[in-house]
């Protein structure tokens, strides 16, 4: 788990869509860098603990957590993840909901206890991006707020939009990092770092290395300049020797994204940041 720290000196003004609905408004707790949201499973007396993951491709359930449910599992299969391949089970019949949002019926069962182990608690399961589909999704980190949006029309005189391209069951979105060409890495809303980034040997245009966590090398942590549409930010960067994810460059995660007001709009294949 590793928490990173940035500076970033900017002012944002909130994203007010000039006109819209709001079909539902689901409050969550921003801690260990992640966005928690309560899960009401219909065999479940108390609440789970879910995190908004829009870098997971599908929506996940802690294995030991399904069969404290008794939730039929189906046949394993290896999944790959960003710290490599897990075992996971097929759910097909959840039930569950969070502020009578319905959620998907289909799930992964895997083991989370290591991703819980840096957490303040146990992760019962996470919303990956089947969650955002066919949805426009406001994630206000300002008011701790999730909206699902209807009939929207944006003002996007202040703020950036990038179009979505769906790489590996995710959202891609293109950056540029350094001189490199714009490359497209993850919208990970469930990585708790700035930036993760995969160097190639022709970069040379990061600066000098900074102090790292001891499971860091020195020449894994760098900051580097990130042009996000027209905007340029500094933001400290993890590098990573080979692809996370095949025909990725790496992830963009909530280390830059709780600056902003972000919005996911899926049907229309954009990303607003403001």
């Amino acid at each position: 788990m590793r928490f990173l720290l940035f500076g970033l000196m900017a002012q944002f003004v909130l994203l007010h869509p000039t006109r819209s609905e709001a079909s539902a408004v689901i409050p969550f707790e921003y801690r260990d860098g992640f966005i928690w949201i309560k899960v009401h499973a219909l065999s479940s007396k108390e609440s789970l603990n879910f995190i908004l993951d829009s870098g997971a491709s599908a929506s996940v359930m802690d294995l030991a957590q399904a069969r404290t449910l008794g939730v039929p599992l189906g046949k394993p299969e290896k999944v790959q993840g960003v710290n490599g391949q897990a075992l996971a089970y097929e759910v097909d019949n959840f039930r569950g909901n969070c502020c009578g949002v319905t959620l998907s019926t289909s799930l992964l069962a895997i083991n989370l206890k290591a991703l819980s182990n840096g957490c303040h608690h146990s992760i019962d399961g996470i919303l990956g991006a089947d969650f955002f589909r066919g949805r426009t999704v406001q994630i206000n980190f300002r008011a701790h707020e999730v909206r699902l949006l209807e009939n929207c029309d944006f003002d996007l005189a202040n703020c950036e939009k990038l179009p979505i391209k769906v790489c590996n069951g995710a959202f891609c979105v293109p950056v540029r990092v350094g001189h490199s060409p714009i490359q497209w890495v993850r919208l990970d809303t469930g990585c708790d770092s700035a930036l993760e980034w995969v160097r190639t040997k022709e970069q040379r245009s990061f600066s000098k290395q900074e102090p790292t966590e001891p499971s860091l090398s020195s020449e894994q942590l760098v900051t580097s300049d990130l042009q996000i549409g027209k905007q340029h930010y500094a933001v400290r960067t993890i590098l990573h020797a080979k692809p996370i994810f095949s025909g990725e460059a790496g992830l963009l995660g909530n280390g830059l994204l709780e600056k902003f007001c972000l919005t996911i709009d899926e049907p229309r294949k954009q990303v607003i940041l403001n």
